[in-house]
């Protein structure tokens, strides 16, 4: 024979167990209530502080990767527009050549019409390419810099930009350049294509003058160096071209990781609504069936025990 005693369950202990289990019913209910209408698990760390750990590791990745995201979208951008921008550079410098090319020494020396339509031609060449050289994206000239400022060039083709290229960060220790700056673009003094001494006010000087002298160093020493000019705006349109398709594959890159994280993060957070909704209603029709037998035990103290 055992000589352990008979535990006696007096209705008060059976009453305080039954309004135990129910206040934990309640706060079941409460929770499966609550992950309904946020559509989520974990909304405390009490909830479940492992999942909770793990969630704010993962949201802190995916903050990261998102602002990667956009940043490697906003070079996309940036880089789009510079080699665009670039190839109507081009495109504006061969006709103007090729304006040039297409005259003699004699047509130059005797036509004035010809020596006045290719001026026209050359400084309309000019006031596009200044117009390119300040294209800008959003508020900030592309090929200013890091200068900040509004405009690369001056009216008068002088660069007023400051700085290196701008970057983005588009992956952890990868910086990318989205821009060139105009002296890397258009070059300076005398060798560059912009201002008082470039290459193309002063290829319009000399054929303006329209002596046999300055025709002849139009059509020769001035294209030439219009042609160097061309050959180091073509360099950097195939820059920012490889740069724009590096920069795509980084977009598309954080974006399958942004995917993967989010998914990731539904796996552990997301609520089964069919299924914590039958819970719901499990819980609601045990805490109905547990306040029943509550009240059996003792009527008149019920509410004291609750």
């Amino acid at each position: 024979m055992s000589n352990l005693s008979a535990i006696n369950y007096t209705p008060t202990i059976i009453a305080n167990q039954l309004v135990s289990n129910l206040n934990t019913d309640q706060t079941q209910q409460s929770q499966l209530e609550t992950q309904l209408s946020t559509g989520t698990l974990v909304n405390s760390p009490s909830d479940n502080p492992a999942a909770a750990s793990s969630l704010m590791s993962l949201d802190s990745t995916l903050s990261r990767t998102q602002q990667y995201l956009t940043n490697a979208n906003d070079g996309v951008g940036w880089l789009s527009l510079g080699t665009s921008t670039l190839n109507s550079v081009i495109t504006t410098l061969q006709q103007a050549q090729q304006s040039v090319q297409a005259l003699s020494g004699n047509t130059l020396t005797g036509s004035q019409a010809a020596i006045t339509g290719t001026v026209a031609q050359l400084q309309s060449s000019m006031s596009e390419v200044l117009n390119l050289a300040n294209t800008t994206y959003g508020n900030q000239a592309i090929f200013a810099g890091t200068g900040n400022v509004a405009q690369a060039y001056d009216s008068s083709g002088n660069y007023i930009g400051g700085g290196s290229a701008p970057t983005r960060t588009v992956a952890p220790g990868v910086t990318l350049p989205v821009a060139a700056t105009g002296p890397a673009v258009f070059g300076t003094g005398t060798s560059g294509l912009l201002g008082p001494t470039g290459v193309l006010q002063t290829l319009i000087t000399d054929v303006q003058t329209g002596t046999p002298a300055s025709l002849k160093k139009a059509y020769t020493t001035d294209l030439s160096a219009l042609g160097s000019a061309i050959t180091t705006v073509e360099g950097q349109a195939a820059v920012l071209g490889a740069s724009y398709q590096r920069m795509q594959a980084f977009a598309n890159q954080a974006t399958s990781a942004q995917t993967a994280l989010q998914t990731q993060i539904s796996s552990i957070d997301s609520v089964n609504v069919a299924q914590a909704t039958t819970q719901l209603v499990q819980e609601q029709n045990t805490y109905q069936t547990g306040l029943w037998a509550t009240a059996q035990i003792e009527q008149h103290s019920l509410v004291s025990y609750l």
